[in-house]
């Protein structure tokens, strides 16, 4: 049988734009390697316990609401603010508050530097006022054929102004803008990191993701992250197309510079008029074609821009009322022992230095109370990463070396008794421990390399493919949804996903029409 579209993956990406394109009347099939939608968007159950495989809550809750509403979903939707807080050396805040008072705490903890806060808050924020709705109007954030009300939109607000100055922010690194203002390496840190990190982004990145942090928020959906991939999941199939879970994609088939389908993993060859890959960038155009389909030059941008870095997550059930959360003042927590020392990443837990590592603390029951037993909670704990101190463990698609299993367990409890320094209790109060590392992200959640957030952030690489949105793509009638389709996360994971499947759908459509 021949489908309008095929769709590569069920992540919220090519599940949005599956959706979408079926509301419509086309006949899509979205095929994908788990046995449930969603991708990482969704939960793993252990035990008595329910944790979840990927993202934690997101941003732009109205965006989100909204396009679900598009299609159909008329059940109550509500969110809940996550807050997060950062520990780190002398340094203990909330920071998901409105810059003003953000800059009233710093100036209070940080007196010496009470001027230099006040030019660089006002420098920032007068970026974030720009660019908060620039998915909507700035011409690298959308397809490239614009529609009459797009070309009316961009014409009315993207002024030569707005353009120079946005070009300016995008090719100006953080660290640069914080050092005319500030002197504190720790306070030049968080506010170019949002963490304890070296600022590495460019301005521009760096007001988008303060703008999600302090003013767009972060919230929690009530129907959960997986509740959303599964109601779309259900759009799909009440439609009349079709979702067939458990089946890999081998192969996405291009013939004289077109898209023209799909092999499967049981070798069967099925026809498409277009191709949505949910795939990320580098798997889908270096593992799932042929080299010769894809011109050399963009071929070769792809291979060469990094990723985003991964991640060791150690997901607990721990007895509530043996451990202390009182210096955990918000759902988030990110803890860093000793801000600024060398981090070490010898092959030996023993030599790993996780005290000068920025550590994230979940409570995950805040957002699901229902993912536990009574008197239990749900903490996850996540630290990045890179994939090569794993990959030696690594001896094929889910297989694992023996001395694998000991080492990750190793790890994950050091890790432990570093965060037991602010919960106490929380190594004797563990009823139970999974641990997920970049091999499980590779295998289990199907990312390159175990990527966890896109492209790489730094400002010297998020220029590289010269365009934002990258749905569009050299080969005819193949185009890219989720995260990897865009070259920033210019509106968070969740919602810059779910807009590139909505990006896809509309150039569909819009072509059949």
């Amino acid at each position: 049988m021949r489908y309008d579209v095929i769709v590569v993956g069920a992540g919220l990406g090519g599940l949005t734009c599956a959706a979408l394109l079926t509301r419509k009347g086309l006949k899509v099939l979205v095929l994908e390697k788990d046995h449930h939608p969603g991708g990482t968007s969704y939960v793993f159950q252990r035990g008595a316990f329910k944790f979840p495989m990927g993202p934690l809550s997101f941003s732009y809750p109205g965006y989100v609401s909204s396009l679900l509403s598009s299609l159909g979903l008329k059940e109550p939707l509500e969110f809940r603010r996550n807050h997060f807080q950062l520990i780190a050396g002398d340094l203990d805040l909330v920071y998901s508050v409105a810059p003003k008072e953000l800059k009233q705490e710093l100036a209070r903890k940080f007196p010496r530097e009470a001027d230099g806060l006040e030019a660089f808050f006002q420098e920032l924020q007068q970026a974030m006022k720009l660019i908060y709705d620039i998915y909507l109007w700035h011409p690298d954030y959308l397809l490239e054929k614009l529609s009459p009300l797009q070309e009316k939109v961009v014409q009315t607000e993207y002024s030569e102004s707005r353009k120079t100055r946005i070009l300016s922010w995008s090719q100006t690194f953080s660290g640069d803008v914080l050092s005319k203002y500030l002197n504190n390496k720790l306070l030049v840190n968080f506010l170019g990191s949002i963490g304890t990190g070296e600022p590495v982004m460019s301005f521009l990145t760096l007001a988008m993701m303060w703008n999600i942090m302090a003013v767009e928020g972060i919230w929690y959906p009530s129907w959960g992250i997986h509740g959303i991939s599964d109601r779309l999941a259900e759009i799909i199939r009440a439609g009349g197309s079709e979702l067939w879970l458990g089946m890999p994609v081998k192969r996405i088939v291009v013939e004289n510079g077109q898209a023209r389908g799909v092999v499967t993993a049981d070798d069967g060859f099925i026809g498409a008029d277009w191709i949505v890959s949910n795939a990320d960038s580098k798997t889908t155009f270096l593992e799932l074609m042929e080299p010769a389909a894809v011109m050399g030059e963009f071929l070769e941008k792809v291979g060469n821009t990094p990723y985003t870095g991964s991640e060791l997550c150690v997901y607990l059930g721990v007895e509530a009322n043996r451990i202390d959360l009182s210096r955990m003042r918000a759902t988030h927590l990110f803890y860093c022992a000793r801000p600024g020392q060398a981090e070490e990443n010898n092959p030996g837990t023993d030599g790993l230095n996780l005290e000068s590592k920025e550590i994230e603390v979940c409570r995950w029951t805040d957002n699901e109370p229902d993912h536990a037993p009574p008197g239990y909670l749900g903490l996850i704990l996540r630290v990045g990463f890179d994939y090569d101190h794993f990959a030696r463990f690594r001896t094929g698609e889910k297989k694992r070396t023996p001395e694998y299993r000991a080492y990750k367990t190793a790890l994950a409890l050091k890790l432990v008794r570093v965060v037991e320094t602010i919960i106490p209790g929380l190594a004797g109060a563990t009823a139970l421990m999974e641990v997920a590392t970049p091999l499980t992200y590779r295998d289990w959640g199907h990312r390159y390399q175990g990527s966890i957030a896109g492209w790489s952030w730094r400002a010297d690489w998020t220029r590289n493919f010269g365009r934002k949105l990258l749905v569009e793509t050299p080969v005819r009638n193949l185009l890219l949804a989720g995260i990897y389709a865009a070259s920033e996360l210019f509106m968070g994971g969740v919602p810059t996903a779910m807009r590139t499947g909505e990006l896809a759908a509309s150039l569909i459509l819009e072509n059949k029409i």
